[in-house]
Formats: structure tokens, sequence, C-alpha cells
């Protein structure tokens, strides 16, 4: 029935070259899946934890020349800052995730066989790609751009 549906709404997608089609697919997940970090993840606190955790490298290599005590305690610090700024993002990760698990079966059984050929011949990969590598080919620099146009930390 989630296949059916899956099918139906991206039936458009269908009928383009599979590499075109899945890249398309892949885009649209990763807006979909940046659209939460933007909403549900309070940007200026995760600014302001970026740029303390970056103070805070710096002071570390200061401390680390004069005062080792000193260091471990800013380490610590940091640490805690680093903490809580990775539990602010998996509010935003879980459902996400649970999303992609529910989704990629499908991928799989609709795009098979060699999605994209290659000019030339890549260790481990050959001179075609499959369904996941050409996902993550095209997820991953997509992510990038819509995070960054979202303005997302």
């Amino acid at each position: 029935m989630f296949d059916s549906f899956l099918s139906g709404l991206f039936a458009p997608l269908l009928g383009l070259p599979q590499a075109l089609g899945l890249f398309i697919f892949a885009a649209a997940i990763s807006l979909l899946l940046a659209l939460p970090y933007r909403f549900l993840v309070d940007q200026k606190k995760m600014r302001e934890h970026k740029d303390k955790v970056k103070e805070m490298q710096k002071r570390i290599k200061e401390a680390q020349k004069t005062d080792q005590k000193e260091a471990g305690r800013l380490m610590n610090e940091m640490l805690s800052l680093s903490n809580k700024q990775m539990m602010s993002n998996f509010k935003p990760m879980i459902p996400g995730m649970a999303f992609v698990l529910l989704v990629l079966p499908w991928v799989a059984a609709t795009f098979t066989g060699p999605v994209a050929a290659l000019p030339f011949s890549l260790p481990f990969f050959g001179s075609d790609f499959g369904w996941l590598a050409w996902y993550f080919l095209a997820s991953l620099p997509m992510t990038y751009i819509f995070r960054k146009l979202l303005g997302v930390q």
C-alpha cells in the first residue's frame, strides 16, 4: 500500500531516465529532511554554541602551552557544550531517519540495475553506480545546499 502511494506520488520521476529521476528524488528527500532542522532547532542558539566551541578551541590551544589543568577544564566545558548541540539535533533527526528507512526499500525496488554509467572505471564501483551510490552522491551536495539556503547550522 505504501509502495503504491510512493509510486503514485513520484510517478513523474519514474518516466525520466533513472539517473535524473533518482537525483530529483534525492534532492526532494534532502529538502524534506532539512526543513525540520530549520523549524525545530533554535538556529540562533546553535550559532552561539558553534561560536563558543570555536572560541573554546582557541583557548584550549593556548592553555595547552602553559597550563594543562586549565586546558583539561576547558576541554570538559567544550565537550558539555558539544553534547548540548548534538542533543538539539536529535529532535528532527529521529523522524527524518524513520521516514528515510520507510522510503529506501521502495527506492531499492524501483531503481534497479545500474542507474548511472560512468565514462571510466572506479575501484570498488566499476563502471556504473547502482541506486544507493547514486542516491548518496546526489543527496550529499543537495543536503549541503538546502541547509545553507535555509540557514541551518
